[in-house]
């Protein structure tokens, strides 16, 4: 019976998903954006997680930064981020061009020319789906992993949306695992967003605080000899961007891989903690990053 009412919901939630998503396709990208960062910021202020945001920024800035306007503008751009979804999967390579300036094709010209797969790496910032959509701008075969969604049916509905013949997803878990190290085999690049929580991680300093980290980005580059690459995803004016591949992660190698693993991981979070502190209205802030119950800082 309780699966039987958890199917239920899933299905309700998956039915609401659908329509909400027709509807804003009606609409056109525009209006869409204006609608949802409008809902935003009117009804994302009365939700819990907006206490979570609130509470890791000041834990993060202290007061360096005026919290309220910056949550204003981190609800500001996860409403951009819903109101861009329906679209994104669909447009053409032109309208990509016109609303994507690249940078820094030039830190990975060299591993293209020599045929060498990369992982390349961003975080919940702007609209990271933008940076999906580009990734076989950079290598001809890409891997994308990626968290399931709870709900099976919306999990199954993004990917049918986000579906491109020349990008590999690849679900995190033991299920995932074997398609990843097939795609691989294949000399597929990686793209990874790795700035969540992972409980079963490892802690390393995040913006001056401990937090689980998820090392599978630097257990692949050492097993499989895969250059990291940095992918940093800026949000210019409404529903436009900028992508800047910045060059790869230098790596001192020991005997140690467990060391190996924490100095990569540094890296990426110190990379990720300067993007944050550029633009933090635009980074994801309501997931309980941190662990709260002992922090201490690193700074």
């Amino acid at each position: 019976m309780k699966k039987f009412s958890k199917n239920i919901k899933y299905l309700a939630e998956y039915l609401m998903t659908l329509i909400m998503i027709k509807i804003l396709e009606m609409f056109g990208i525009n209006k869409s954006v204006t609608i949802c960062r409008y809902l935003a910021k009117k009804i994302g202020p009365l939700l819990s997680v907006n206490k979570i945001a609130k509470a890791n920024m000041r834990d993060v800035f202290d007061k360096k930064i005026d919290v309220e306007s910056t949550i204003e503008q981190v609800w500001d751009n996860f409403g951009s981020f819903i109101g861009e979804f329906p679209f994104v999967s669909k447009m053409s390579e032109e309208e990509l061009d016109e609303r994507i300036e690249i940078q820094g094709l030039n830190n990975i010209a060299e591993l293209q020319k020599l045929h060498q797969p990369f992982i390349l790496f961003t975080g919940h910032f702007a609209n990271w789906d933008f940076a999906l959509k580009i990734s076989n701008k950079f290598y001809p075969k890409c891997a994308i992993i990626y968290r399931k969604a709870n709900n099976p049916y919306i999990d199954k509905l993004i990917n049918n949306m986000r579906n491109n013949n020349n990008i590999k997803l690849i679900p995190k878990g033991a299920k995932g695992a074997r398609n990843l190290i097939s795609a691989i085999k294949s000399q597929h690049a990686i793209g990874m967003l790795v700035d969540q929580k992972m409980n079963n991680g490892i802690e390393v300093p995040f913006l001056g605080q401990p937090a689980m980290t998820a090392d599978a980005i630097a257990k692949i580059s050492l097993k499989f000899d895969y250059p990291i690459i940095p992918l940093q995803i800026i949000r210019t004016n409404n529903s436009y961007f900028k992508a800047i591949i910045h060059p790869p992660i230098k790596l001192q190698k020991t005997n140690n891989n467990k060391l190996d693993c924490y100095n990569i991981m540094l890296s990426i979070n110190n990379i990720l903690g300067e993007w944050i502190k550029e633009n933090p209205g635009q980074w994801f802030w309501f997931h309980n990053r941190w662990k709260k119950h002992c922090r201490k800082s690193y700074k």
